[in-house]
């Protein structure tokens, strides 16, 4: 769940994202054999079934042993994804920085692969080291992209970016259940949590707090914000992880709630017109409906929303009532990621959707133009017999 996001804390970290990254150089990382080992080894999926199971016994330290032998494979797997990037692209400032960031990951985690004395406090305390240095690779990852557009084929780098941000999903999935089963070290009576997966979840209070904190934002930019409005199954709960909604709720939120005031403004209407939320509970889905009145989007616009780096955000100073550097620093964060700022960067909804789509979801949209959009939502229950085949 959100945690107490102060508009200021978040302001200040959007503006320092810069990861740093051993100067290791680029040729000899390229030709290191150890990478190529373990990037030619085939990944072991783990079920999320199997995840839940390692929750029930943290003691056993299974996740450990699982992250330990797995990560350097799929660390490797990325760094060698990043060395068959055409050369031009490779040597992207921005780019470089992403492939030394999980080259130095890879020769972080390795040496644990054959540690005879192996302590799961120490790994968990590594890994909490390399999930914060990975924090921002998304927005990094964009802005290098977005500089080396006319050097790679829009539909090659489509695929590069599906693979690495649902690489990057799944070792973050593996490498946070590790840290909390090792923290929480003894099995709870009748446990909510396994780790990192919460079996009750509760939609309804999800929204609330992802509304709250968009809505703070929202004030702090344009000095208003509309009322949100959840309705329908609101006692709805079910199993799935909580960050996972979190930043997909976020992500959504800001968006209509952006819109909805701009386009209040173009209406000159008095009051802001409030955002409705709906949630619905089936046998096979959870479904979250996210219904503004922001205008819509054109056709055009319409086909192009889940495309990387297609963003109808204004740049700053396209419009005349941004005067202030401030200014531009609150919509910053307005239009930021949970893990960095991807201001008129383009991939809050495709990353949205590929989180939606991890675990057999999706996400829709459907425009009124003129008047205001649908997000559709729907998420698989996450129950034992769909946990077996879910694999990460």
């Amino acid at each position: 769940m959100l945690r107490s996001h102060g508009v200021a804390r978040y302001l200040t970290r959007s503006l320092t994202t810069v990861t740093k990254t051993s100067e290791k150089p680029l040729g000899q990382a390229f030709y290191d054999d150890k990478i190529l080992t373990y990037a030619n080894k085939p990944v072991q999926p783990v079920s999320l079934h199997q995840l839940i199971r390692f929750g029930q016994t943290p003691s056993s330290n299974q996740s450990a042993q699982y992250a330990r032998t797995e990560l350097p494979v799929r660390l490797a797997r990325r760094v060698r994804a990043f060395q068959t990037l055409p050369f031009i692209v490779g040597t992207n400032p921005y780019i470089r920085e992403i492939y030394r960031l999980y080259y130095d990951s890879f020769e972080s985690l390795e040496p644990f692969v054959q540690m005879k004395q192996f302590d799961p406090v120490t790994y968990a305390d590594k890994l909490k080291d390399l999930v914060e240095r990975h924090t921002d690779n998304i927005p990094t990852l964009a802005r290098g992209f977005l500089e080396c557009k006319q050097y790679m084929d829009p539909h090659d780098m489509a695929i590069f970016l599906d693979e690495v941000i649902k690489a990057r999903i799944g070792i973050r999935l593996i490498a946070e259940q590790c840290i909390v089963l090792t923290e929480q070290d003894q099995p709870q009576q009748q446990p909510r949590h396994f780790g990192i997966i919460d079996t009750k979840l509760q939609p309804s209070q999800l929204v609330q707090h992802c509304a709250e904190f968009v809505a703070e934002l929202c004030d702090f930019n344009y000095g208003v914000s509309p009322e949100t409005i959840v309705n329908g199954h609101v006692d709805t709960s079910f199993t799935y992880v909580p960050v996972h909604l979190e930043y997909i709720l976020t992500e959504l939120l800001k968006n209509s709630h952006r819109a909805t005031v701009e386009h209040s403004r173009k209406q000159q209407l008095v009051d802001v017109p409030p955002i409705e939320v709906t949630i619905s509970h089936s046998q096979e889905e959870i479904g979250i409906r996210i219904r503004d009145q922001g205008g819509g989007i054109n056709e055009d616009s319409l086909a192009k929303v889940f495309d990387y780096s297609y963003t109808t955000v204004k740049k700053p100073g396209e419009d005349d009532d941004q005067l202030s550097i401030f200014n531009g620093m609150a919509q910053m964060a307005m239009q930021s990621g949970v893990g960095g700022p991807l201001a008129g960067l383009g991939y809050g909804l495709p990353l949205a959707r590929m989180y939606a789509q991890y675990f057999g979801g999706s996400l829709t949209l459907v425009s009124m133009n003129g008047y205001g959009c649908d997000t559709f939502l729907k998420l698989k229950h996450i129950d034992q017999s769909l946990a077996e085949g879910l694999e990460i």
